[in-house]
């Protein structure tokens, strides 16, 4: 029998690729459980193999009258064995009881069956894992919660809810492209985490309509998204021979439109990457002119004047490409209808934004976590000096602090502001 399993085991390293010490160990464990649901007490059995055959050793303690053999041995056997063993002691038996055969080929079917099973959800797992960060196709299977779940063939993937796009809606049995966050491993096997809403998802977008971005030829600096409605794209070229706008937008806009398609309509702006703000500036609010800009470059501020009629379109439906802007370039952007850009004006604007930068509520952020800083500042308390004069149980409120607490930080909030007036 114990050749028998030897064989089967090598039979099942060679097909499936399992090892046979795996197999072994799983056989190891099964049997000893199998032994005792069969012969009770606790019997532990050790396999090993010796010339090529299988043995089963035995714990067994030693004792004068024994009265489970499964799990003990009488001390005049057990010093034929090893001649100092004393009684209470344990000792391994070479042992092959009754019924044991049968145990042993119903625990070799299940341990192989279980073992190659565990096997391939771990090596559909590795396939699956090597594929987080790319763009994945599926088919919508059901909605759970508001989440969709996406039947990918071997494994399921999860587009939860937030990281889906709001206007974006599927039926069952639609087809569907995301972008996989990450392998989870389950009990069912690897569930995907997928979202529609992922900046890198419109990387691999252009990557897979766009062969120059794909081959590295067109680099892809930054993106910026308000998924469902605007995103910029800011391009370079690693090659002074091709241009990286119209490369993305292809010949009569078709790349563009592909990738627009997929995205159900959301309007996509490429943006030429220079290391020049004026010139970036430019690029990032194309096909608008700007007719005038300040530039402060050393708190990386710029005020551009654009014409007063497309004043409307630079700013976008609630600020959102301005918004944009400020992603892409990483500097504080105001504009100006160009009637109005005047040195008076100007002045001012320059003053407030001192201020605002003198005056900074997240200059706190020592004293108050970040996403309650910017909540306090969602709720009207833009600066130091909001924060001084805000109502002490409205802050309370918001920050979910004793009044103690929210005096000291206004004697805190006070202090930044007496520096930065001695300043000025």
């Amino acid at each position: 029998m114990s050749n028998e399993i030897l064989q089967i085991f090598q039979q099942v390293e060679r097909q499936k690729n399992i090892p046979e010490g795996e197999l072994l160990k799983a056989f190891e464990r099964g049997i000893t459980s199998a032994a005792r649901k069969v012969y009770g007490g606790k019997p532990e059995i050790r396999v090993d193999l010796d010339g090529g055959e299988m043995h089963f050793h035995w714990k067994k303690t030693v004792v004068e009258n024994v009265e489970n053999e499964y799990v003990e041995i009488n001390v005049a056997d057990a010093q034929k064995i090893n001649p100092e063993v004393k009684l209470g002691e344990i000792i391994e038996v070479v042992f092959f009881p009754k019924e044991f055969g049968r145990i042993a080929a119903q625990t070799t079917k299940q341990v192989i069956t279980q073992k190659i099973r565990e096997v391939e959800k771990e090596q559909i797992f590795q396939e699956y894992k090597e594929k987080e960060g790319d763009i994945i196709t599926g088919t919508v299977h059901a909605v759970e919660n508001g989440n969709y779940i996406i039947d990918m063939g071997m494994v399921e993937g999860l587009l939860r809810d937030k990281e889906q796009v709001f206007n974006e809606e599927y039926k069952i049995g639609d087809r569907i492209k995301a972008y996989v966050l990450k392998a989870n491993r389950g009990k069912e096997g690897a569930r995907l985490e997928l979202s529609r809403t992922h900046p890198n998802f419109i990387k691999k977008i252009f990557a897979m309509e766009v062969t120059e971005v794909d081959q590295g030829v067109v680099e892809i600096k930054y993106v910026a998204r308000e998924p469902g409605i605007k995103t910029k794209v800011v391009v370079a070229s690693n090659d002074p021979h091709v241009d990286p706008v119209g490369a993305c937008i292809g010949v009569k806009g078709s790349r563009i439109q592909t990738i627009i398609r997929e995205l159900h309509g959301e309007k996509i702006d490429v943006v030429l990457y220079s290391d020049n703000i004026e010139k970036y500036l430019e690029s990032a609010v194309a096909p608008i002119d700007i007719k005038d800009i300040y530039i402060d470059e050393p708190n990386k501020y710029a005020i551009i004047a654009v014409p007063d009629e497309q004043f409307s379109q630079v700013i976008g439906k609630n600020g959102i490409n301005m918004r944009l802007v400020a992603k892409i370039t990483k500097w504080k952007v105001s504009v100006l209808r160009f009637s109005e850009f005047t040195p008076e004006k100007l002045d001012s604007m320059r003053k407030n934004f001192d201020e605002q930068v003198e005056f900074d509520l997240f200059k706190l952020n020592n004293e108050i976590e970040v996403k309650d800083l910017k909540r306090i500042k969602a709720d009207g308390i833009k600066n130091l000096k909001d924060f001084v004069v805000a109502d002490d149980l409205r802050l309370c409120e918001l920050l979910g602090l004793d009044e103690q607490k929210i005096k000291e930080l206004k004697a805190r909030a006070d202090e930044f502001i007496r520096h930065g007036e001695e300043h000025v």
